[in-house]
C-alpha cells in the first residue's frame, strides 16, 4: 500500500495536508513532519498543511486552501478518522484521499487508503514508518516535530501504548538531529502563573464512591485565569493523573464556540473507551473523550466511569 501512496505523492501537483481540529502536539507533528519531509522530497510541488491552530502550535502558521484547490489535491489526514473532528468538509472534494491514524474508532469518512496501527504510540510513529518505507528522506526540522509528537502522545513515555518500536523510532529520530532537551524545554517550560492554576485546579478536583477524579470547568473558570479552551480541557486533565488511588480520571470544559462540553477521559489501566464511544466519542483503550450538551449529561458520563472503577476492583 506504502508503494501506491507513493506514487500517488509523484503524480500530485497539489498536496493538501490536515489532521483534526483543536489540534494536541501529535497532529501538529504528524501533519507538519510529514509537511516537511514532503516539501524537502518534492520542492516543486505545492504541499499545504493546512487547519485551525492553538497554544500548542509551537510549530509554524498554518496554511489555507480554497474548495477548488481541495479538487485538483491529493489529500493527507492524520490523527483522525471521524468527520465530527475535521473542520469543514472541503477534503470531501480531494481527488484522492489518504488517512493515516492510531487511534481505535472506524472511519467515517470516503477515502482511497488507509494507514492504521492501533498498537503504534502515536500518528507521528506511523508517519515516521511511512516515510521510510517510502523512501523519503526526514529532515532534521521534520525529526523534532515527529519526536514532539511522540514524546506527547506516551507522556513523555510513561504510558502504556509505549513499546520497543516507539523508543527505537525516537532513538532515530534524535540520530537525525532532533534535540531531545530543546524539545522537553519547548514542551515542559511554563510560567509561574500557569503552575499557580494547575495547583488551584487539582486543589478543586472531586471524587466519586470509587475513586474517578474529575472536575468541570465551566466558562467562569476559564475567564478568571484567562485560559483557553484547549488549555484548559486537554492541557490540565493529566494534573490528576499518577495517584495510587485513582484509577480513573475525567475533565470536563464548557466550550462556548460550540456550547457543548468537552470530556477528556483518562485511567492507568482500565479500558474506558467504549463509554468514549457510548457519548458519540473515541480514542485510545485508555485516553479517549467525547462532546456532551449538559453539566447533567456529564454527571451520566461519571456514573458509568464509577461503575467500570468499581467492577474492576472486584
Amino acid at each position: 500500500m506504502n508503494i501506491k501512496i507513493k506514487k500517488l505523492i509523484e503524480k500530485a501537483n497539489k498536496i493538501i495536508i490536515l489532521r483534526h481540529k483543536d489540534p494536541d502536539i501529535d497532529a501538529l507533528g504528524s501533519q507538519l513532519g510529514f509537511c516537511s519531509s514532503l516539501k524537502q522530497a518534492y520542492p516543486k510541488k505545492t504541499i499545504l498543511a493546512v487547519g485551525d491552530t492553538n497554544s500548542l502550535n509551537t510549530f509554524q502558521p498554518m496554511d489555507t486552501a480554497t474548495r477548488e484547490e481541495y479538487k485538483e489535491s491529493l489529500v493527507f489526514i492524520f490523527d483522525t478518522v471521524s468527520k465530527q473532528m475535521l473542520l469543514g468538509s472541503d477534503y470531501t472534494e480531494a481527488k484522492n484521499l489518504v488517512l493515516v491514524d492510531h487511534h481505535l474508532n472506524e472511519p467515517d469518512i470516503r477515502y482511497d487508503y488507509y494507514v492504521r496501527d492501533a498498537r503504534a504510540s502515536s500518528s507521528c510513529e506511523i508517519v515516521y514508518q511511512l516515510l521510510k518505507d517510502m523512501r523519503i528522506a526526514i529532515p532534521q526540522i521534520a525529526a523534532k516535530y515527529l519526536l514532539m509528537g511522540i514524546i506527547s502522545d506516551t507522556g513523555r513515555f510513561l504510558y502504556n501504548n509505549v513499546n520497543s518500536d516507539t523508543f527505537d523510532i525516537s532513538g532515530k529520530l534524535i540520530k537525525i538531529g532532533a534535540n531531545i532537551q530543546e524539545i522537553f524545554d519547548v514542551m515542559y517550560s511554563e510560567s509561574l502563573e500557569m503552575k499557580k492554576i494547575k495547583a488551584y485546579f487539582f486543589s478543586t478536583v472531586q471524587y466519586t464512591k470509587n475513586n474517578v477524579a474529575f472536575r468541570k470547568n465551566d466558562e467562569d473558570f476559564l475567564k478568571k485565569y484567562h485560559i483557553d479552551v484547549h488549555t484548559a480541557s486537554r492541557g490540565l486533565v493529566n494534573q490528576m493523573a499518577g495517584a495510587n488511588e485513582v484509577p480513573i480520571w475525567a475533565n470536563f470544559t464548557f466550550d462556548n464556540r460550540i456550547g457543548k462540553i468537552l470530556c477528556e477521559l483518562r485511567s492507568h489501566t482500565i479500558s474506558i473507551v467504549d463509554i468514549a464511544h457510548k457519548y458519540g466519542g473515541g480514542g485510545h483503550a485508555q485516553a479517549c473523550g467525547c462532546t456532551v450538551d449538559t453539566w447533567e449529561d456529564t454527571d451520566k458520563v461519571l456514573a458509568d466511569l464509577d461503575l467500570v472503577a468499581e467492577v474492576s476492583h472486584g
